[in-house]
């Protein structure tokens, strides 16, 4: 429950495991942590910090770091029926009790039977690792929103939940597949699809039925995400999607602090006031300097583990925002990401609508299949980073259902005059949002805030393309983090 990151180690050759789970706890740069714990299949141990644990003697352990979010969150880890388990994330629709004791009850006395259950029948945002006997077994929520990983060497197997734990020791990394249970032994790991997104067949509804449904669906995924919270912190725009977050999160009766960042000039700041205006909300601008950016960019590398020059260009904005928001004592960020891929916010799919009609149902549900690795994975680590635990609504598995069911002329129109997202655009107006905002034109952020024109002005100034200047950047941040054990 809560944030922080989860581990486990497995010796394939006797040696006893304790210092190496060490290192992955400390590889995985926690933002104080409240409290720490690693357990063997015979018990569990908690402690403050990781120095106060006396180390067990185990060629298996599980490790846990936890920082709360909200009062139910507990410490991990826990011990029943001869096995361990940690769990990491939130049931969205079970907050009214402790998620850990809600997971612990559905394990039950087969846990491996328990967690094909959890991941088939429940909609959350999680990640969970449990050491049974000689066995790990592991896996995440269908929609891949909790990070986790695993790699292995001749000597020794490890799941964690960050990829910089994993080079801790020396091992690359591998992806977790969202919705899968991995069972993890000396001899090996195999994995199992449990609940995959289906491929769902286009249903027939009106444009003023779906917004009705809609609207009570993305209504209800937001008010859930909010159960038990005064006050959250979300990225604005002023676009459709984080427009009809923060209104919902109003709704709600929470406290929403909109935050708008972007390099000096940006265009972002008028059309982000306007929006928050129209919807009687507080907005805070916040401008950076080319400075900003040279400063921020080993810390947001560092986060998201990836050099990639559209990821970082997309996290340096979050990055800010997180910043921000928790300088303010706000624990929970909220994101609209996730909505492009079923509603069809990209210009790519207008224009295989238009060339290829229908074809491009495939695309966008390829698309959400892999929205874990290209968007989720990243968002969740440069929040994490910031002391923040994110939220993302539009990844809410019954709203993604029901999305991709829609009728494709429901989403994207076969004009260039009219905007795509048709849906949420009709939404706005049945809510009664203005034309600046439900007719907004999508701008991506990397672009509308300014920062991916900066960061290529950084490379630029060193005679490099973005490119290389990312790469070489996370190549010496690895070697100086890492040193004698960078994978």
């Amino acid at each position: 429950m809560g944030m922080g990151h989860i581990a486990a180690v497995l010796s394939k050759d006797e040696r006893e495991v304790f210092p190496a789970l060490s290192r992955i706890l400390q590889g995985s740069d926690p933002r104080d942590g409240e409290s720490y714990g690693v357990a063997s299949d015979r018990g569990v141990i908690i402690g403050e910090t990781l120095e106060a644990i006396d180390a067990p003697r185990s060629k298996a352990l599980l490790g846990h770091i936890l920082t709360k979010t909200i009062p139910l969150d507990q410490p991990q880890l826990l011990y029943q029926y001869n096995y361990t388990f940690t769990f990491l994330g939130r049931l969205w629709y079970k907050l009214n009790q402790p998620n850990v004791q809600v997971v612990a009850d559905g394990l039950g006395r087969d846990p491996e039977k328990g967690l094909r259950q959890l991941i088939e029948d429940d909609d959350g945002s999680f990640a969970s690792i449990i050491l049974s006997g000689d066995s790990i077994l592991f896996g995440r929520d269908p929609m891949g929103t909790v990070p986790l990983y695993y790699g292995e060497s001749q000597e020794i197997l490890a799941v964690a939940s960050c990829k910089k734990m994993l080079w801790s020791i020396g091992l690359e990394e591998k992806r977790t597949t969202p919705g899968h249970i991995y069972k993890a032994t000396r001899k090996g790991i195999s994995s199992v699809p449990i609940r995959i997104i289906a491929k769902i067949t286009s249903r027939e509804i009106s444009m003023g039925e779906a917004v009705g449904e809609l609207d009570r669906i993305l209504s209800r995924a937001v008010e859930t995400r909010c159960h038990g919270l005064s006050g959250v912190s979300l990225g604005f725009s002023g676009g459709i999607d984080s427009s009809l977050i923060a209104y919902y999160i109003n709704k709600a009766g929470v406290e929403v602090d909109l935050i708008c960042v972007g390099m000096e000039g940006s265009r972002e700041f008028s059309a982000a006031e306007k929006a928050a205006e129209s919807l009687d909300l507080p907005l805070r601008l916040e401008s950076f300097t080319m400075r900003d950016v040279e400063e921020a960019i080993d810390e947001v590398l560092w986060s998201i583990e990836d050099p990639t020059p559209l990821k970082v260009a997309v996290a340096l904005p979050l990055h800010w925002t997180s910043k921000l928001a928790a300088e303010s004592g706000i624990r929970v960020i909220f994101s609209g990401n996730g909505s492009d891929e079923i509603f069809g916010g990209y210009h790519r799919y207008f224009r295989e609508y238009v060339e290829r009609g229908e074809s491009v149902r495939d695309t966008m549900y390829r698309d959400v299949l892999a929205s874990h690795e290209i968007n989720f994975e990243r968002d969740y680590k440069i929040s994490l980073a910031g002391g923040l635990e994110l939220r993302l609504p539009f990844a809410d598995l019954r709203l993604v259902e029901w999305g991709l069911a829609l009728p494709v002329e429901l989403k994207l129109p076969r004009d260039l005059e009219s905007q795509r997202k048709l849906i949420l655009r009709s939404l706005a107006k049945k809510l009664g949002f203005p034309d600046e905002i439900s007719s907004r034109r999508k701008r991506a952020v990397q672009y509308s805030t300014g920062v991916n024109a900066a960061l290529k002005k950084c490379a630029k100034k060193k005679g490099k393309t973005l490119d290389e200047y990312l790469s070489d950047k996370f190549a010496q941040l690895k070697n100086e983090m890492l040193g004698g054990h960078a994978a």
